[in-house]
């Protein structure tokens, strides 16, 4: 009730200002409202990204992917295992340019071992492996690693200290993105990442998550391009 009244009393002051012929007020007013944004899928931050590709895994197989190491699909979710400190890769082939954002639901399972479970969220070139940026998720840790390496230099390769422990047994929203050479991580829709500096991009064909010393369960995965 009383943001109804501020509201209709803001009106008034700008209508009385309008029949006095100051119009300045008004158009201040029309200029700040939020306007839609056309083609977004996605609005980030006050970025607009749009929507390229988009895979459940409950829906079957995503197009042409490919794996190496222990994967399944179980209750609708696809699960990567990893029992001896090496990697379990699954590709998700999608040729895309250097403006893009990859997006992923993701659950660390507890280890009753003892290890650190990593989830990898990654997008690269292809085997001769000259280009590859993403994020790596470390379950029960405040600890998650950025990397954007673009002819094999790593321009990015941080550790981010995330606000809370990445979680094991829970889902985790963890999108990565590179606009206008800017490297910026989300977790669970907050910015945790922002680079102060602008860096080259790379080719893309091979987005892809992999798994290491534990379990891991994916449940889809997006890539969204600049609208």
């Amino acid at each position: 009730m009383r943001k109804t009244l501020i509201t209709v009393a803001i009106l008034l002051v700008l209508a009385i200002l309008v029949l006095r012929g100051d119009r300045a007020p008004l158009e201040r007013f029309y200029r700040s409202l939020p306007r839609p944004l056309p083609n977004a899928d996605l609005v980030l931050d006050g970025v607009a990204w749009r929507q390229a590709v988009a895979w459940e895994v409950r829906e079957g197989p995503y197009p042409g992917a490919w794996s190496w190491g222990d994967w399944r699909v179980v209750d609708g979710v696809l699960e990567g295992r990893d029992d001896d400190g090496d990697f379990a890769v699954y590709i998700l082939p999608f040729e895309h340019g250097g403006d893009f954002l990859l997006e992923t639901r993701v659950r660390i399972l507890a280890d009753s071992s003892g290890r650190v479970a990593e989830a990898h969220l990654l997008t690269r070139d292809g085997r001769e492996l000259r280009h590859e940026s993403g994020a790596v998720l470390f379950g029960g840790q405040r600890r998650i690693s950025v990397r954007h390496m673009v002819d094999r230099v790593d321009y990015v390769l941080r550790v981010i200290k995330p606000s809370r422990p990445v979680s094991e047994g829970e889902w985790h929203l963890l999108r990565f993105a590179v606009r206008g050479g800017r490297v910026q991580v989300w977790l669970d829709g907050t910015r945790i990442f922002r680079s102060d500096k602008r860096y080259p991009a790379g080719t893309y064909r091979e987005p892809h998550f992999a798994v290491r010393n534990g379990v891991v369960q994916f449940s889809g995965f997006k890539i969204l391009v600049a609208s």
